[in-house]
């Protein structure tokens, strides 16, 4: 009988498995993320809306962001091509910024690298400086709360941390681009090898209106191909 109770116990406290870790602290792994980010030699970044529309000016008047797709190489580098809408009609742009110059190629300048301040006072290197970047738009997310473990719809594993924060404090997540205002709430999702954030999504509620029963509008930001090689079409080489 003794036999029986010892075996029993064994194999109870067996069945029991391995502790589960307990999860990572937010704040810290946030931190830990912008300090990896910060040095990547290159990377990549899409930026995408959905839901009510976002307007940005050009010097031939107003136009609806769709998608920008962005490459970034160290230190002061940063190409898009850039998705909108003008006057009803899809047009692809192109953006090259290197320190404080800007260019500008796409269907208003027959296609040609034109030197053209599309977001004037931006430069690549305010991404990454700690007071302006990456860096300074994760210290200002507030209200952290850890979801989980998760997989994205690709199977990469991820941390999601789920956040507010007011949107100037946090538009540097596209890349200066976009400007964002008001209160939003965002989804952060860091890799949990790499501890590098993978994909952002930042919803601004107060743009849902009942009126038009339109959707708050939300920015998804993917960021991946860090340090590989940038493929730059550089204007100053094609002039």
């Amino acid at each position: 009988m003794r036999r029986f109770v010892i075996m029993f116990l064994l194999l109870s406290f067996g069945c029991t498995g391995a502790p589960t870790a307990a999860p990572p602290d937010p704040r810290q792994l946030l931190t830990q993320a912008a300090t990896n980010i910060r040095q990547a030699e290159t990377f990549r970044m899409t930026v995408e809306r959905t839901g009510r529309e976002y307007y940005i000016a050009t010097d031939y008047g107003y136009a609806e962001f769709r998608r920008a797709d962005v490459q970034y190489a160290a230190p002061d580098t940063i190409q898009a091509g850039v998705r909108v809408v003008a006057a009803g009609l899809p047009i692809d742009l192109e953006i090259f910024f290197r320190g404080q110059d800007q260019w500008l190629r796409g269907i208003w300048t027959n296609n040609v690298w034109v030197r053209l301040a599309f977001v004037p006072g931006f430069t690549p290197a305010a991404l990454m400086a700690a007071e302006t970047g990456f860096q300074a738009a994760i210290k200002a997310l507030t209200g952290l709360q850890m979801i989980g473990s998760e997989q994205l719809i690709d199977g990469t594993p991820v941390y999601h941390i789920k956040a507010e924060a007011a949107g100037e404090d946090v538009s540097a997540f596209m890349a200066g681009l976009i400007q964002v205002t008001g209160q939003v709430v965002a989804d952060v999702f860091i890799h949990r090898e790499s501890l590098l954030p993978v994909r952002f999504e930042i919803v601004q509620p107060e743009e849902a209106t009942a009126e038009d029963q339109t959707e708050p509008t939300m920015w998804a930001i993917e960021v991946y191909d860090f340090d590989q090689p940038a493929q730059l079409d550089d204007p100053e080489a094609a002039s």
